[in-house]
Order: C-alpha cells, then sequence, then structure tokens
C-alpha cells in the first residue's frame, strides 16, 4: 500500500459512509411502523362491523316487553311473540313439552273454525308482537310430540285471537288468525 492509498482509505470510508436504518428481523423499521398501524386499523373496523351485526341481529326479534317479568315476557307474564321469534318459542315448546291450561278457549272449536285438519299438539297464550295482542299459539302437525322431539322436522304454528273459536267472526275465521305457517324443529 502506498502512502497515497492510506491517505485515500479513511477519507473514502467516510465520505461514502450512508446512514442506516434500523431493521426489526430484517424489515424496515418504517415499514414495520406501517404494517402495524394497518393492521391495527382493520381490527378496529371489523370489531365495529362485528358488533353492529350482533346488534342489529338481536334487535330484530326485539318486543316491547317489561324487564321486570323477564326476557321475553310482558306486563301480564306472556311470552311475547314476532315472526321473528315464532320459530325460537316452538323449538322451546316442543323442548319442554308443557301443555298450558286453556281456561276459557275453546280449541277444539277454533281449530275447525281456521280448518286445521291437523291435531294440535302443544298451544301456550301468548303477546302477539309489538302491539302486546294477546292470542294463543297453536303447534299442529301429523306426528306426534315425542316423534317430533325425537327426530325434527317442519310442524305447523297460528297464532289466533283469544275469539277464535267462539263464532265471533262466522262470516270470516281468518279474522281470529294472527299469524300461519311453518316451523322447522330440530331434534333432542
Amino acid at each position: 500500500m502506498t502512502p497515497r492509498d492510506v491517505r485515500r482509505g479513511p477519507a473514502r470510508r467516510a465520505g461514502t459512509r450512508r446512514p442506516r436504518m434500523r431493521s426489526v428481523l430484517g424489515i424496515p423499521l418504517p415499514m414495520m411502523i406501517l404494517a402495524l398501524i394497518i393492521a391495527a386499523l382493520l381490527g378496529v373496523q371489523l370489531a365495529t362491523a362485528l358488533e353492529q351485526s350482533t346488534t342489529s341481529a338481536s334487535h330484530m326479534t326485539g318486543a316491547s316487553v317489561d324487564s321486570g317479568s323477564g326476557t321475553g315476557k310482558n306486563s301480564a307474564g306472556l311470552t311475547v311473540v314476532t315472526e321473528a321469534s315464532v320459530g325460537t318459542e316452538v323449538q322451546r315448546l316442543v323442548d319442554t313439552g308443557t301443555i298450558q291450561p286453556m281456561t276459557s278457549f275453546d280449541a277444539a272449536q277454533c281449530q275447525q273454525e281456521q280448518g286445521i285438519a291437523e291435531s294440535i299438539l302443544i298451544m301456550e297464550e301468548v303477546s302477539w308482537g309489538g302491539e302486546d295482542t294477546t292470542g294463543w299459539l297453536l303447534v299442529h302437525g301429523p306426528v306426534d310430540r315425542e316423534t317430533l322431539r325425537a327426530n325434527g322436522g317442519i310442524i305447523s304454528a297460528t297464532v289466533v285471537l283469544p275469539t277464535c273459536g267462539t263464532g265471533a267472526h262466522d262470516e270470516d275465521p281468518g279474522q281470529d288468525r294472527l299469524w300461519a305457517g311453518h316451523v322447522m324443529i330440530g331434534s333432542l
């Protein structure tokens, strides 16, 4: 090495030195910070979307209920049923197997007026919808309740006014019907 090279060596190294970026696991620090910020923003967005989707789903089955008497009950203690929750209520009735006494409601006459040819398996006095209309939920079908509990299947449900079966609407028995349809029941 010549004296000239010795003089240039440190000068060359000092002049060509670039500022070095810090890195984490070989990834430049600014890129790592940017990736963390994007991940945090995506997480917040997903959390908000999940909260909104579950909140709107819980409001779909809501009805006017008195919180003091329990969830899904009105102030008179009747189960509040809507079109969105009728399937859940029928499933609960099939699972528990409870039969409510008819009191002054003539189920056989109502069944005849409504043209229901199937036997009534379970019935319950309910409050229909947000209007708090008192009615009877009739669960009827071609199978018995034990077979339905064991195998599941599609069952019919009808919600009628308490005036059903009294002959109050002989000219149009459909006026006593609040809702009628089919419900899918799962097996135990």
